[in-house]
């Protein structure tokens, strides 16, 4: 691999067979491949965990991933009390659900050279979906997102 990848950094899934060993690790399926996302987090440098972008998802399981969300959005938004619905912030009130998937770090390519190496063979089964890229800033670590989370519940806990 010619450059290495960290935590969020935005990835393509190679697209290739599936192997016996993809199926005894559960690391690589036919539907993983061609999906473009961000690496949230790295394990033992062999394994990342990559947030998938519903753009990149065939046609049929993005729609099935948004109806779901608002599915659940709703259901959350419904059992709370009127009071703590008032009480949101706009940034609180958006629900999104994430599509995480555990894969090999072998298995990812850094998502700007992907328009080369991904002109291999297409699953007859699955639609692959071209996403243009997009420049984006990279993703808060988890140990971010927990200070941050700390620094909100510190400040409600202070109103």
């Amino acid at each position: 691999m010619a450059k290495t990848l960290r935590e969020g950094d935005r990835v393509r899934i190679v697209d290739r067979e599936v192997t016996p060993e993809d199926v005894k690790s559960g690391l690589f399926y036919n539907h993983f491949r061609g999906l473009v996302g961000t690496i949230q987090k790295i394990y033992d440098e062999k394994e990342a965990a990559v947030v998938i972008e519903v753009e990149s998802m065939p046609e049929n399981i993005a729609k099935r991933h948004i109806e779901t969300e608002e599915r659940m959005r709703s259901k959350w938004f419904d059992s709370l009390s009127e009071e703590a619905r008032n009480r949101l912030t706009p940034q609180e009130r958006i629900f999104t659900l994430r599509y995480v998937v555990l894969v090999a770090l072998k298995d990812l390519i850094p998502y700007s050279e992907t328009k080369a190496s991904s002109q291999g063979p297409k699953s007859s089964t699955t639609k692959q979906v071209e996403v243009a890229p997009v420049e984006t800033p990279p993703r808060k670590t988890s140990e971010q997102l927990d200070a941050a989370e700390e620094a909100e519940l510190a400040r409600r806990r202070r109103n």
